[in-house]
């Protein structure tokens, strides 16, 4: 997702009158910006500026100067307008850029401190048919949970243990599933697959941090949710579009040290599911939530450089400069659909404390061959601003015409939801890559060669290359299977660690494509025991060339790409064999030789296309005769003729290395008869 801006739609005047503030500005026909480009009417001086406590947050109190640029008749009432009394908000902030990774090219992808990526991806550790087929008759609520205490041995013994992987006593807990993220990772062997997304946005999560710590977080979040909001309308820019009406519901975290909402456990499977802790629990856990948002409050500070020491509180002087607020993320909602995002299609609500690095959501509970649709929204904390202007005193003096405004500005520590992403993940194994192939023989045999086939630990995209007639049921399922594939057709190939199937191919004579292999597949190869490579024994005639090609197949019989095909020659002398191994280029079709060799005679004439006469040429139509047209005949049906032009023909001794140039001019001679003079 492209850098996103987000600002108050409802401007500032007193803010935008000095040179202050931000505004939606047109950059081209279709593109805009949020930036400050405004032109001030006003000088503003900043005066003085004192911090003041009470019993809730730190607030400043500030004194500015405002002075006329030029000459002004209504220069007060102008000023008391633009800065007339009531309580704006400022709570502009930005997102960082975020990169897929999963359609990102590693050389173009920075890992850098500031880079913000997610990935998203299902990963697939063996097969267990029972499991799918059980699940026909089982919603994903009920299947296993990353958070179970279950093994393989309950996947694969699945007609025995039924009870294991299938949990029906939660009831509608896990249709809004808080997930542990700080005891969950990524590489789980437990299930036999699972969606694994992770998201790094590179922003601080003191908030989420420090309410998991407290153990307050469900409370909080559950608030935060169910609360009644203000709902703000906000100018959002992502990339070079701008909305400049972005209703967004912003819930007052104060709010929440006063609100007495019990915890809906029917309804959530919260963190602290096994504990329900007391009132007098709650509202200790809340005084000290109380002292955090205090100290986020408390006042930004710089270091001597101008840079950011210490996020929080911005001054008045800092919202005129369009300072970012300090923001934090607190978590990350996946609202699971089915196929497509409709409020109709929803399954299932994942919630994800943020972790300081990145935060993993691992859902298992999908059901192999199904589509989802994941809409990500970030849940961000901000620590913006609500401030009111009061004018204190002004002078009409023309030799310094001024007034004086005191603006009291308060923290405003808002929680507001934006959306970040919307991933539709297949929970389909993909096939997969090419396998490495080398080949051995012993240094007696005379007719035996061995081939040591292992998987290709990567990912690419690619055209599949239709081989067999089955390979068309494979191609034919992948089109239609949503986002198979990208715009250019290409197919993502990953291997994952399956059980090393391969398939061999051998042809006697050179192909001319991957289409001679389609009936040329000699065996299918897998070890008796557990491991991703495999061996392929065969015999063949000594001094003779081979053609090999091979191709994985992954558990679900999905097959990859053909390997390059491989030259192969068992060359046997007296006492010694040895394999003799090039890789073998498909011969390509050539329209034009830049060279070529000859022994001693050599001819040139035209190609055919220069010497056929095309009847349908308009000098010929409703012509009875040819005299008078010779001239104007053209002959060929190549756009552009050989006739007329000069060629240089080089030869080009291949012993002493002398060169002799022939100049050909290739003219058309038309011979007249009596009639055409």
């Amino acid at each position: 997702m492209p850098k996103l801006v987000v600002t108050e739609n409802v401007k500032d005047s007193g803010l935008t009158s000095t040179g202050g503030g931000l505004t939606v500005t047109n950059t081209g026909p279709f593109t805009q910006e949020i930036n400050a480009s405004n032109i001030p009417k006003y000088n503003i001086e900043f005066q003085q500026s004192q911090m003041k406590d009470d019993e809730e947050l730190p607030y400043e109190v500030a004194t500015i100067k405002i002075n006329p640029i030029g000459s002004m008749t209504n220069f007060v009432s102008e000023v008391s307008r633009d800065f007339s009394p009531g309580v704006r908000t400022n709570h502009f902030f930005k997102i960082p850029e975020m990169v897929d990774l999963g359609e990102t090219q590693t050389e173009n992808y920075s890992d850098s401190v500031s880079q913000a990526s997610y990935s998203f991806e299902t990963i697939f550790n063996y097969i267990s048919e029972d499991y799918d087929k059980l699940q026909a008759q089982v919603s994903e609520a009920n299947l296993y949970a990353a958070i179970d205490n279950v093994t393989m041995d309950n996947f694969i013994n699945i007609q025995n243990e039924t009870s294991m992987v299938v949990n029906f006593a939660r009831g509608s807990e896990m249709e809004n599933f808080v997930i542990p993220t700080m005891n969950i990772k990524q590489g789980t062997k437990e299930a036999p697959y699972y969606n694994y997304l992770r998201i790094n946005q590179r922003i601080g999560n003191g908030i989420s941090n420090f309410a998991v710590k407290m153990g307050i977080f469900d409370e909080l979040l559950q608030d935060y949710l169910e609360a009644e909001k203000i709902n703000v309308s906000f100018d959002t820019q992502v990339g070079r579009e701008v909305d400049t009406d972005s209703n967004i519901g912003v819930y007052d975290l104060q709010s929440f040290l006063t609100t007495d909402r019990p915890l809906d456990m029917d309804n959530f499977f919260t963190l602290n599911r096994s504990v329900r802790p007391s009132r007098m629990s709650i509202g200790l856990r809340k005084l000290l939530l109380k002292g955090f948002l205090k100290d986020a409050a408390s006042l930004r500070t710089e270091d001597i450089s101008g840079r950011t020491r210490k996020p929080g509180f911005r001054r008045f002087r800092d919202i005129h400069r369009n300072i970012e607020s300090h923001k934090e993320v607190f978590c990350y909602s996946a609202a699971k659909h089915d196929g497509a995002v409709l409020t109709s299609t929803l399954n299932q609500t994942l919630y994800a404390p943020a972790l300081e690095a990145s935060t993993p959501i691992v859902d298992t509970q999908v059901k192999y061959g199904k589509s989802y649709s994941y809409k990500v929204i970030g849940h961000y904390m901000i620590v913006g601003n609500s401030y009111e202007y009061q004018i204190r005193s002004s002078s009409t003096d023309p030799s310094d015409p001024y007034v004086i405004v005191q603006v009291t500005n308060r923290p405003s520590i808002v929680m507001i939801p934006l959306d970040i992403f919307t991933k539709k993940v297949n929970v389909v194994q993909m096939p997969p890559v090419y396998p490495q192939v080398s080949f051995k023989t012993q240094n007696d045999s005379s007719n035996k060669i061995s081939m040591y086939l292992s998987p290709t630990k990567s990912e690419r995209k690619e055209r599949f290359e239709v081989i067999t007639q089955q390979d068309q049921l494979q191609d034919q399922a992948l089109f239609r299977l949503p986002n198979a594939r990208d715009l250019l057709g290409n197919v993502r190939f990953k291997t994952y660690g399956d059980q090393g199937l391969y398939e061999v191919f051998r042809l006697d004579d050179p192909p001319e494509s991957y289409r001679n292999f389609r009936d040329a597949k000699i065996g299918e190869i897998s070890m008796p025991f557990e491991t991703t490579d495999a061996i392929f024994k065969d015999k063949v005639i000594a001094n003779r060339q081979y053609y090999y090609m091979f191709r994985s197949i992954n558990q679900k019989g999905m097959v990859s790409n053909p390997t390059a095909v491989y030259e192969i020659t068992l060359l046997v002398d007296a006492d010694d064999s040895k394999i003799i191994t090039n890789i073998y280029n498909f011969p390509n079709p050539r329209d034009s030789e830049p060279s070529m060799q000859f022994r001693k005679l050599f001819r040139i004439t035209p190609a055919v296309e220069h010497v056929v006469l095309d009847s349908n040429q308009p000098v010929l139509f409703n012509k009875d005769s040819l005299i008078g047209t010779l001239d104007n005949i053209k002959l060929g049906i190549k756009e552009n003729a050989v006739w007329g032009r000069k060629f240089k023909i080089r030869i080009k001794s291949k012993t002493s290395g002398k060169i002799i140039d022939i100049i050909l001019n290739v003219d058309l001679t038309k011979n007249k008869t009596e009639e055409e003079f």
